[in-house]
C-alpha cells in the first residue's frame, strides 16, 4: 500500500461522497467498499488487510502456474522420446503458448495489485482501489483455474506419448464424435427443409456446423495418419476401418451442405457472417489449433445475435 494512510473515514459520508462525484450507485459504491469497512467505517486497516488477502490470492495463482510450468517441463522432455511428428508438435507448441499467456497475465496481476493502492489521496481513490483489487481477485482466481486445467491437460497429454492403447483410442472416440455429428446435423437439416417457414437463424448455425464438419474431416485425416505412421514405427496394431469412417463423414457432411446451401430467402447479413467465417476458416490447417476455431465460430454467432436477424 502506499506510505500514505488515509484517515478512517464513515462508511456513510464516503459512500455518499463517491455517489456525488461519480454518479454511481450508492448502494452500489457500498458493497464494493465493504472490504475495506470495519464496524461503519473505512479504516487504513482494513484497507491494509484486504490489500494482504488479495496479495495470498495472486501468490496461490503464482504458485499454480509454477506448478503448470513443471508439468509443461515435464511433458517436453517426454516428446523428446517420442517419433517427431507434426501432430504431437502442434500439442506440445499449443500448450507451451497457453502457459506463456498464463505467466504474463500472473505477472501483469503482480502489476495492478502494486498500483491499485498507489493513490488513496481522495474518497473516489479509495472506492477505484476497492474496485481494481476486486478485480484483481476475480482474474487471479481465474488463473488458478486455468492454470489447473492446463495441468490437467498436459498431464493427460504425457500420458498419451506414452501409450500407443491411449493414442487409438483417443482417436476411435474423435471419429464417433465425428459420426454423431454428422448425424446430428443430418437430422437438423431434414428438418429445417421440411419445415413450412425455417428459422434462418437455426439455417445459419447448420451452415457453420457443416463448416466445421469439414475442418473436422480434415483434421481427422492428419491425426489418422500421424498416428498410423507412428503405430507402424513401433509395430503397433491400429485400425483398419478409420479412413473409411473418416470418409463417410466427410460425405454425410457434404450432402449436409449441398441441401444447406438451397437455402430459404434471409437477409443479407447472413451472406456477411458466413463469408467473414469461412474467410477467417481458410487459414486453418490440421493440425488444427481448435482454441482458434471455437473463437472464429463465436465470434459469427454472437455477430447475427448482434445484428438481431431473429426478431427482423
Amino acid at each position: 500500500m502506499s506510505e500514505f494512510a488515509p484517515p478512517e473515514v464513515p462508511l456513510d459520508e464516503l459512500v455518499d461522497d463517491v455517489a456525488d462525484r461519480t454518479g454511481e450507485d450508492p448502494e452500489s459504491v457500498r458493497t464494493w467498499l465493504d472490504p475495506f469497512t470495519d464496524d461503519g467505517s473505512v479504516t487504513p486497516e482494513a484497507i491494509e488487510a484486504t490489500v494482504t488477502d488479495v496479495s495470498q490470492i495472486l501468490a496461490t495463482a503464482e504458485t499454480r502456474v509454477d506448478l503448470a510450468t513443471r508439468t509443461v517441463e515435464d511433458a517436453s522432455d517426454a516428446v523428446g522420446d517420442v517419433p517427431d511428428l507434426e501432430i504431437v508438435r502442434v500439442r506440445q507448441n499449443a500448450f507451451e503458448e497457453r502457459l506463456a499467456d498464463l505467466r504474463s497475465d500472473v505477472e501483469g496481476l503482480g502489476g495492478e495489485l502494486s498500483a491499485a493502492t498507489d493513490d488513496l489521496d481522495s474518497s473516489v481513490d479509495i472506492y477505484e482501489a476497492a474496485v481494481d483489487l476486486h478485480e484483481v481477485t476475480t482474474d487471479a482466481q481465474q488463473i488458478v483455474r486455468v492454470a489447473h486445467d492446463l495441468e490437467t491437460e498436459v498431464e493427460a497429454f504425457e500420458a498419451w506419448l506414452g501409450s500407443a492403447n491411449r493414442r487409438r483410442d483417443a482417436l476411435v472416440d474423435d471419429v464417433e464424435a465425428a459420426e454423431e455429428s454428422a448425424e446430428s446435423l443430418r437430422e437438423i437439416v431434414e428438418s429445417l427443409r421440411n419445415a413450412d417457414d425455417p428459422d434462418p437463424e437455426r439455417w445459419f448455425d447448420a451452415t457453420v456446423q457443416a463448416r466445421v464438419l469439414d475442418i473436422v474431416v480434415a483434421d481427422l485425416r492428419t491425426e489418422t495418419a500421424g498416428l498410423r505412421e507412428w503405430a507402424e514405427r513401433e509395430d503397433k496394431s491400429f485400425p483398419d476401418d478409420i479412413e473409411t469412417r473418416i470418409d463417410s463423414v466427410r460425405d454425410e457432411a457434404a450432402a449436409s451442405a449441398e441441401a444447406l446451401a438451397d437455402r430459404p430467402d434471409w437477409d443479407d447479413r447472413f451472406d456477411e457472417r458466413l463469408e467473414d467465417l469461412d474467410a477467417a476458416l481458410s487459414a486453418v490447417e490440421p493440425p488444427v489449433a481448435w482454441g482458434y476455431v471455437d473463437e472464429v465460430i463465436q465470434e459469427a454467432r454472437e455477430g447475427i445475435a448482434a445484428d438481431g436477424l431473429s426478431e427482423d
